[in-house]
């Protein structure tokens, strides 16, 4: 190795030190995660909405909170609103704060999603002289590659963004049968609303969001880790009309209700019918009635972190973060580092 390149290697983990690790990272968790809490702070006392939360678009970065009817009204101090990510055991720190701005709000029945603006954020996951770092280095990165960005968003969307994967994401397959064919591909920007409604999003500017936006319905199967690998491979779905089902490297089943082939190690399905589309920025925001919910086992399923947060996960614990790496690169790759 050259010197420059030793210099260069010394500097960095002076600067980043073990926290150089993907920013997407996977985790094997049971659904619903157990580990993070997200409470909706300045409307009096705080909401738990853990499990009534979206990002509902991307640039700009919009996220969505389910309420009940009456919840809003009952509320005080609305101009002072914020998600606050707390870990759930331990000493219950805070690890994360997104602050709000109300953007609109659309009626379900007995429901309410309350669309928000993000007005800056914190992430306590990371000392603030790494945090800084990595920032100030993603920032020089994003202006470098700006035009291969096909969703631009601003430095503080993106320091938001990494707070709400804080909460682990469950990654999905999602399989709908359209006018070309069908079609499966992985998702994680989603969330349930409570009262029988799911939400979640995709990307305008890829074929995945016109074609449920054609079918009106889709199943979404949890991943177990197994398939992890193959789920990331899939990808490429996004940007395909019809794909074959039988080339696919796995079994199928149908889901219950809309008898679309799902992987047959699917953990749980879910069946959604479309009710409500709002195109927003550089996503599509899909409201949708729960049809069906079939639990089919307890196994590990595949989560999304952000790395700041594993880091935090495996602070002090410096072998397991090393095997965490391990497991990340070979639930993305299928491949185990060398």
């Amino acid at each position: 190795m050259s010197i420059y390149r030793q210099s260069r290697s010394a500097i960095r983990k002076i600067v980043f030190g073990d926290t150089l690790i993907p920013q997407e990272f996977t985790i094997g968790l049971i659904d619903p995660q157990t580990e993070i809490t997200v409470f909706l702070h300045g409307m009096g006392a705080p909401i738990v909405v853990t499990r009534r939360l979206t990002t509902a678009c991307c640039a700009p970065l919009v996220l969505g909170v389910s309420l009940d009817e009456g919840q809003w009204a009952a509320g005080s101090g609305h101009c002072k609103l914020s998600l606050r990510f707390y870990e759930r055991a331990g000493a219950k720190r805070l690890l994360g704060e997104i602050w709000l701005e109300s953007r609109a709000v659309i009626p379900l029945d007995c429901t309410e999603l309350h669309l928000f603006d993000v007005l800056g954020s914190i992430n306590h996951c990371l000392p603030r002289p790494r945090l800084w770092a990595h920032f100030l280095s993603q920032a020089y990165s994003n202006r470098r590659n700006v035009g291969s960005f096909d969703v631009k968003m601003t430095a503080r969307e993106l320091r938001a963004a990494i707070v709400t994967f804080i909460r682990p994401h469950p990654l999905m397959l999602g399989s709908l049968i359209g006018e070309a064919g069908g079609n499966m591909f992985p998702m994680n920007l989603m969330g349930e609303l409570g009262n029988g409604y799911f939400a979640f999003a995709l990307k305008d500017s890829r074929r995945a969001a016109h074609l449920v936006e054609d079918a009106g319905r889709i199943s979404l199967s949890n991943v177990p880790l197994p398939l992890c690998s193959t789920a990331f491979q899939m990808a490429v779905n996004h940007t395909k009309d019809s794909i074959s089902w039988d080339q696919l490297p796995f079994a199928l089943k149908t889901s219950k209700e809309f008898r679309i082939p799902v992987p047959a190690a699917a953990p749980r399905v879910r069946e959604l019918q479309v009710e409500q589309i709002r195109k927003i920025g550089s996503h599509t925001l899909f409201i949708a009635r729960i049809v069906s919910d079939e639990k089919y086992s307890d196994d590990l399923q595949v989560h999304m972190i952000h790395g700041f947060f594993q880091h935090w996960r495996m602070r002090d614990r410096k072998s397991e973060l090393a095997a965490s790496l391990a497991a990340d690169l070979l639930n993305k790759r299928g491949l185990a580092r060398s």
